[in-house]
């Protein structure tokens, strides 16, 4: 799945200036008449005054992004920026306040102060900003993790434009220049991989895109490459030559820097799906993060008294695009579960990468009531909270699943692993087929909206109420 490139950061910060410039206006104005208001004549003023500057500043800011590459400005650029604009929106609100006959109601020497105030607000402002807004999204785990693959030609450009435009949006995984196996780093970014080991290591890699500027009618035999990394649920962005025409000025296209991509995904979102999702999801696991309490101190002692050993379990398994993350249950094994494993592997029930047992010795007697009855699933909710998974989505397999994937499987791990999700409320107890699985965690993916999330969630609770539900 792909998100498009959001202007979130943009938004948040042009809020922020809004603020700054509400706040400037006020102190200066307290600044110079020792007060805020004394009538309601003051109010309208300052409140006509207080709308000019912000509509001057939208309207300035419609006509010429004041933050483009504002990530990439140094401090001087970042001063020039801003006295700019405040000399733009200085005089956009005086025409405004001399048309409407108002101008007197601000002396000059509070505009002097608000001036002043203004730039040195936003420039704090600004600072502070590009300063912790990238730390927060590699605190988050927000970052794309990101592939270059070029030739030897274009290596150099890609690794350029990507680091320029993507910012801290993007960490650069390595490159892999393939027709230059003998490479290992070009432009300071190390070589991840000779040529012939791409599929292998993306199939194994924890990536969410891959930046491809290699043209196929040199290299035909590479296409057959990009078909697997395809399969594999990886978005793609594929650079394209574009000429530049004097006639036409514009170009609508998926740009980085001067280079022009074309995208390739199997599902391609905005951002306000994402974070609707992601509100669905905190407020489910705060919900079922209650409950967890309640059970936890019901069934916590009961665990305990059966068998010796921990209350809860914790499982490395494999998230989004390769993610590793620890998965967490109720106990409702003997400590010496995963051992048993192997002996058992033999009676396996599931066709393909799974394990399954009808009668799993390994499983007590409160551990067989809490997966009837889906109770070893709420520590997920702590997951889910955390942002390992989601409340719908596919589900996470084990490391040693994963290490035995073909290029295809790891498509559904495209999207944020889930609680619960189609395999599940599709007669999961019925499925033993490992493709049918991965089938159905496919056709979610392709077919994926908030409706289809509310459908899955609203028969997982049925199954549970009815007791029809299976592990």
């Amino acid at each position: 799945m792909y998100q498009r490139k959001s202007n979130l950061s943009n938004l948040v910060i042009m809020v922020l200036d809004c603020l700054s410039i509400v706040v400037s206006l006020m102190l200066a104005n307290y600044i110079r008449n020792g007060k805020v208001f004394t009538s309601d004549n003051e109010r309208m003023d300052f409140g006509l005054m207080v709308g000019a500057c912000l509509v001057t500043f939208l309207l300035l800011n419609m006509y010429h992004n004041l933050y483009k590459d504002m990530f990439h400005r140094g401090p001087l650029r970042d001063v020039i920026y801003i006295v700019s604009s405040n000399a733009f929106l200085f005089a956009g609100a005086v025409v405004f306040l001399y048309f409407v006959n108002r101008v007197d109601a601000y002396s000059r020497l509070a505009w002097i102060y608000f001036l002043v105030f203004d730039c040195v607000f936003m420039f704090i402002v600004h600072r502070l900003f590009k300063r912790f807004l990238p730390s927060l999204y590699w605190r988050l785990g927000q970052a794309r993790k990101i592939l270059l693959v070029a030739d030897k030609a274009h290596a150099a450009e890609l690794i350029t434009e990507v680091r320029k435009s993507g910012g801290f949006l993007y960490d650069v995984e390595g490159v892999v220049v393939i027709d230059a196996p003998e490479c290992t780093s070009v432009s300071g970014t190390r070589v991840a991989v000779k040529p012939e080991g791409l599929i292998p290591y993306c199939q194994n890699a924890s990536l969410d895109e891959i930046f491809i500027a290699v043209d196929v009618n040199r290299y035909p035999e590479f296409l057959q490459s990009i078909n697997i990394l395809s399969e594999m649920g990886v978005s793609i962005h594929y650079q394209i030559p574009v000429p530049s025409l004097r006639g036409a000025g514009q170009k609508v296209l998926s740009q980085v820097g001067p280079l022009y991509m074309v995208t390739y995904a199997n599902r391609i979102v905005s951002l306000w799906q994402l974070l609707l999702k992601r509100l669905i999801d905190i407020l489910g696991a705060l919900v079922g993060c209650l409950f967890l309490v309640l059970i936890t101190l019901i069934f916590g002692p009961m665990i305990k008294l059966e068998s010796p050993g921990p209350v809860f379990f914790s499982q490395k398994r494999v998230g989004r695009n390769g993610r590793v993350f620890h998965m967490y249950k109720f106990r409702s094994m003997y400590a010496d579960a995963e051992e048993r494993k192997k002996e058992l592997m033999a009676q396996n029930e599931m066709q393909g990468l799974m394990f399954k047992m009808e009668k799993d010795p390994r499983i007590t007697k409160i551990g067989a009531f809490m997966r009837k009855t889906s109770l070893d699933e709420f520590p997920q909710f702590i997951n889910i909270l955390k942002g390992d998974m989601s409340l719908v989505g596919t589900r996470p397999p084990t490391l040693d699943e994963f290490e035995k994937y073909s290029p295809y499987h790891k498509k559904r791990l495209s999207f944020r692993p889930g609680l619960t999700g189609m395999w599940q409320v599709s007669g999961r107890s019925d499925i033993t087929d490992f493709e049918e699985i991965v089938r159905l965690d496919v056709e979610y993916i392709d077919q994926w909206s908030i409706g289809l999330d509310i459908k899955i969630l609203l028969k997982t609770l049925l199954a549970v109420f009815t007791r029809s539900g299976a592990r």
